[in-house]
């Protein structure tokens, strides 16, 4: 939605999207191969401006008639006892799940990684197809969720993250980035909490 309403107010702009994992931008801004990346990790290159636009809540999703699938709220242990669906290395998501797991009291095992998968779309496929459970982004299931493909669990406790634009500091800017920029932030700012 907000590159379409930025396309609309900027018809003669050309926007060239690419997608990738965290690292992946961030090593696109830093080589200049990008100009504004948008992440779901935290960024720890000081050459690099990031500005957080919103607060992301991931839950717990199941296909529907597994046991848990009736459930409101999913403790980290009883995640950890089916076998867990996950990002590939490098992902933001996978980074901040792991971290969430590691840091929780609640955990006494390990994640059961069943698969590896390098899109959200493949995790969201393979939990439909009952190969296992994940976590994702509450916001990237509202259409399986319509359609009752996939079942959602609030995590217990819960888990957010942040979605951050991220773009070079010292880096000589056109007017249209800094355009960019500035609707971003309007669009992040009209958009927070939704």
């Amino acid at each position: 939605a907000l590159l379409g309403d930025f396309r609309a107010k900027y018809p003669d702009v050309s926007i060239h999207l690419k997608v990738s994992n965290t690292d992946g931008i961030v090593s696109m801004v830093e080589n200049n191969t990008i100009d504004l990346g948008v992440v779901e990790a935290p960024v720890s290159n000081k050459n690099l401006v990031v500005d957080e636009c919103r607060r992301d809540n991931l839950v717990a999703i199941v296909p529907p008639g597994h046991p848990k699938a009736d459930r409101k709220r999913i403790t980290l242990d009883e995640l950890l006892e089916y076998p867990f669906i996950c990002r590939e290395e490098g992902s933001g998501t996978r980074e901040v799940i792991a971290e969430y797991m590691n840091t929780s009291p609640d955990c006494n095992a390990c994640m059961n990684v069943a698969m590896e998968l390098g899109s959200p779309e493949a995790v969201k496929g393979a939990v439909e197809a009952g190969m296992g459970i994940s976590v994702v982004s509450n916001a990237t299931i509202q259409k399986e969720l319509r359609l009752g493909t996939l079942v959602a669990i609030e995590l217990d406790p819960p888990l957010e993250r942040p979605f951050s634009f991220v773009h070079q500091k010292q880096k000589f800017r056109v007017r249209v980035m800094e355009e960019l920029l500035e609707f971003a932030r309007a669009y992040c700012e009209a958009h927070r909490g939704k």
